[in-house]
């Protein structure tokens, strides 16, 4: 997991030589999520919850602070102290984009989708931007019923389908199972769906995402206006329309700096290209 973790940290990196190769990175990428899907997730179970985040903040406020919790789960706890320590460095998306096994199921139907050449469905932004408000307010319910109800609070959590999905691989009762199918049918048309509209967890980690020191994601005096590319060809829609990148949707896929270096597609930089040459 350390490894995988170090990999993928090299990735974010080094990532301004990598994406100038579309083909070398894009297959760095399909193989991260194969790995995080097949081997962090279905066979090693380190998938972070919202149940997690609720464990902590129990063990926070209470007296008694039980550390039988985190060497009971050694995997989970790596993934949350490496996701604590990301909130400082860039934000959510290190988690959400390279270590969570359901994004990358999410991911990977996705891409087999379009190579399939199944027309992908744009959210109207109006749509989006209000979509976007519904993980937050799952979030702050699971969270007030915590203090008041917490049977109830748990019972809340099953809107994340990791534990079918991931922990148990599909082996549950039909009701679970049809629930995590729907989710991830709707990610054949609509990048990872769930993490941009209901997950809760992702909530969470983009409000601790708010804390990010670093901004490593290039961007051109010309994005927004006149040019449109990255935020058309962003999967997720974390690019405004003013080119501005909502950090707190964003999962560092490197689409928008693959096309932020390439000279064929980018129309800033291939106007200064051709000023060059002259």
């Amino acid at each position: 997991l350390i490894t995988f973790i170090t990999i993928c940290s090299l990735v974010l990196i080094f990532r301004t030589r990598l994406v100038k190769n579309r083909k070398v990175y894009d297959t760095i990428r399909v193989a991260a999520m194969l790995f995080c899907l097949v081997w962090v997730g279905w066979i090693a179970g380190a998938q972070l919850t919202i149940v997690n985040i609720l464990n902590y903040i129990q063990l926070v406020i209470t007296d008694n602070f039980n550390y039988s919790v985190i060497i009971f789960d050694p995997l989970i706890t790596v993934v949350s102290i490496v996701t604590l320590i990301s909130f400082f460095i860039v934000g959510r998306g290190f988690f959400c984009g390279w270590l969570c096994p359901f994004g990358a199921l999410q991911e990977l139907i996705n891409l087999a989708s379009q190579s399939l050449g199944l027309r992908q469905i744009n959210v109207k932004e109006s749509i989006h931007n209000i979509l976007l408000i519904l993980k937050y307010v799952l979030l702050l319910l699971i969270i007030i019923l915590m203090f008041y109800e917490l049977d109830l609070a748990l019972i809340m959590t099953e809107i994340e389908p990791f534990k079918t999905a991931i922990t148990l691989k599909f082996d549950r009762t039909i009701n679970y199972v049809i629930y995590a199918v729907v989710l991830l049918a709707a990610s054949v048309f609509i990048s990872r769906f769930f993490c941009r509209y209901v997950c809760p967890l992702g909530a969470f980690l983009a409000l601790g995402g708010k804390f990010r020191i670093f901004n490593i994601l290039k961007r051109r005096v010309e994005c927004g206006s006149p040019c449109h590319l990255c935020e058309k060809s962003c999967p997720t829609q974390a690019i405004k329309s003013s080119g501005k990148i909502n950090m707190d949707e964003c999962f560092y896929c490197m689409d928008c700096q693959e096309e932020y270096y390439d000279e064929h597609r980018c129309p800033p930089l291939a106007a200064k290209m051709r000023e060059a040459s002259i």
